[in-house]
């Protein structure tokens, strides 16, 4: 499955009221694993959830158009920490505190939160975005990472 040209507009809109599974389903699908793979890897993404961005048109079977073409990222992504100097801290904030739910388990989820609310300025929230994006590189691997840099970026 990759990302229709409904759903690349569908990330930049936000105009559907997509589940937080089916929309970090949305922006981490790209086509170069198998469905089943996609939907282990995003925290509590069902078939539902795949079913609703079909429905909506959002994503479509792959076709590949040759090799090379697949192979090629769409863009360069935008390094993090230049993500995050453009983020005021109520932006981060929000951010943060949403993939906690995301990316961590019931009792770690706390303790981020915790971490969040600890932070007393927008360098602190910076520093700590910087290091949950390695911790989760580091626990659930670059797509996930990848996943929680796009949710950040907005």
């Amino acid at each position: 499955m990759v990302r229709s040209e409904a759903g690349r507009q569908e990330i930049k809109a936000k105009a559907l009221s997509l589940s937080r599974p089916a929309r970090n389903l949305l922006l981490v699908i790209d086509g170069t694993r198998p469905v089943d793979e996609w939907l282990s890897l995003v925290h509590g993404c069902t078939d539902a959830d795949l079913q609703q961005l079909l429905s909506a048109g959002l994503v479509e079977e792959n076709r590949p158009t040759g090799a090379a073409r697949d192979l090629r990222p769409e863009r360069a992504e935008t390094p993090l920490a230049e993500v995050l100097a453009g983020r005021d801290y109520r932006a981060l904030y929000t951010a943060l505190t949403q993939q906690a739910s995301v990316h961590f388990g019931a009792l770690k989820r706390y303790k981020m939160v915790l971490d969040v609310e600890r932070c007393a300025g927008v360098d602190e929230l910076r520093a700590l975005a910087l290091r949950w994006n390695e911790q989760i590189r580091q626990d659930k691997g670059e797509t996930a990472a990848r996943a929680f840099r796009a949710a950040l970026a907005g």
